[in-house]
C-alpha cells in the first residue's frame, strides 16, 4: 500500500520539481504541466493501478480513485481507504473490519510532507517520442541506491495533463497508474480526510501512535 501511494503522488506532485538540466523541448513541456498542477486547489482522480511482471506473467488491475488537499488526501483501492489529514494517518480494512492509525512523521512512505520533498532530486530526462496527441518523457534516477530504475510518464500535449505514469522497480515489477479522469479544484471538507466510526461500523480501531 504505501508503495501505491508513494506512486500516486508521483503522478500528481512529481512534475513540480525540475532539473534545470533538462533538454529544452522536455523541460518545456513538463515545465507547462508543472504549471498547470500548481494552478490547483485540489484534485480528485480516477485512476486504473497495474501490477505487471512480463517474466512472472503477472498483469493485475484495479481501479481507484484519490482526493487531493495539500497534505491531506484520501485514497481508496483494493478494499482500503487511506485517510490523512495532515497530522493521523487511518488505513482503514473494509474486509478485515479493522483501522490503523499512524503518526505519518513515523513513516517517511506514509508521510505527505515527506512525499512533497522526495521528488525535489535529480533526474536525467530523455524524450522518448512526442508524436501525435501525446508526448513520452523517460526520468532516470542519478542516484544509485534508488529502488527503481525508470520512471515513464505520458503525458496530453493538447492539455498539459498526465495520461499513464509506468514505474519501473528494481524487482522486475512494474507499477502502472492510467489517469481515467483529473477533475481540478474539486470541492472538499475537512471531514472527508478523517475516520468517522459512523461510516464504518463494527471496525475495530487499533492506534498505532
Amino acid at each position: 500500500m504505501n508503495k501505491l501511494i508513494s506512486i500516486l503522488f508521483t503522478v500528481i506532485i512529481f512534475p513540480f520539481a525540475l532539473n534545470a538540466q533538462n533538454q529544452a523541448d522536455t523541460k518545456s513541456l513538463m515545465e507547462r504541466v508543472s504549471k498547470k498542477l500548481q494552478s490547483y486547489t485540489t484534485v480528485k482522480a480516477d485512476f486504473s493501478f497495474t501490477l505487471s511482471n512480463p517474466e512472472e506473467k503477472i498483469n493485475d488491475t484495479h481501479e481507484g480513485s484519490l482526493l487531493l488537499n495539500g497534505s491531506k488526501y484520501r485514497l481508496a483501492i483494493m478494499g482500503i481507504i487511506a485517510l490523512c489529514d495532515g497530522e493521523a494517518l487511518w488505513t482503514v480494512n473494509e474486509e478485515q473490519k479493522e483501522v490503523n492509525i499512524v503518526d505519518p512523521e513515523q513513516n517517511e512512505m506514509f508521510n505527505p510532507k515527506s512525499i512533497f520533498t522526495l521528488y525535489e532530486k535529480n533526474f536525467r530526462y530523455e524524450s522518448v517520442t512526442a508524436a501525435g496527441d501525446k508526448a513520452t518523457v523517460d526520468m532516470f534516477p542519478t542516484s544509485k541506491d534508488e529502488t527503481y530504475s525508470k520512471i515513464r510518464m505520458e503525458i496530453i500535449k493538447a492539455k498539459d495533463q498526465i495520461d499513464r505514469v509506468t514505474y519501473y522497480s528494481n524487482d522486475g515489477n512494474q507499477y502502472i497508474i492510467k489517469i481515467k479522469s483529473l477533475v481540478p479544484n474539486f470541492p472538499t471538507e475537512d471531514k472527508m480526510f478523517k475516520f468517522d466510526a459512523k461510516q464504518f461500523p463494527g471496525v475495530k480501531v487499533f492506534d498505532m501512535r
